[in-house]
């Protein structure tokens, strides 16, 4: 029981870190700029979007 509950919250740790810095940094409301940096980068634009209905 004890290592199941020490496991448990390293686990959680762990996803709490990994949660501290985002994977894809996120560029709002200025495609231009994204375009840019993707260019220079060259890497590809990951477009999210979303519509309240």
């Amino acid at each position: 029981m004890r290592r199941t509950t020490v496991a448990i919250v390293f686990a959680l740790a762990a996803v709490s870190a990994s949660a501290a810095k985002p994977v894809l940094p996120f560029i709002a409301d200025d495609y231009a700029k994204a375009v840019a940096q993707a260019r220079t980068k060259n890497v590809p634009i990951f477009v999210d979007a979303w519509a309240p209905w």
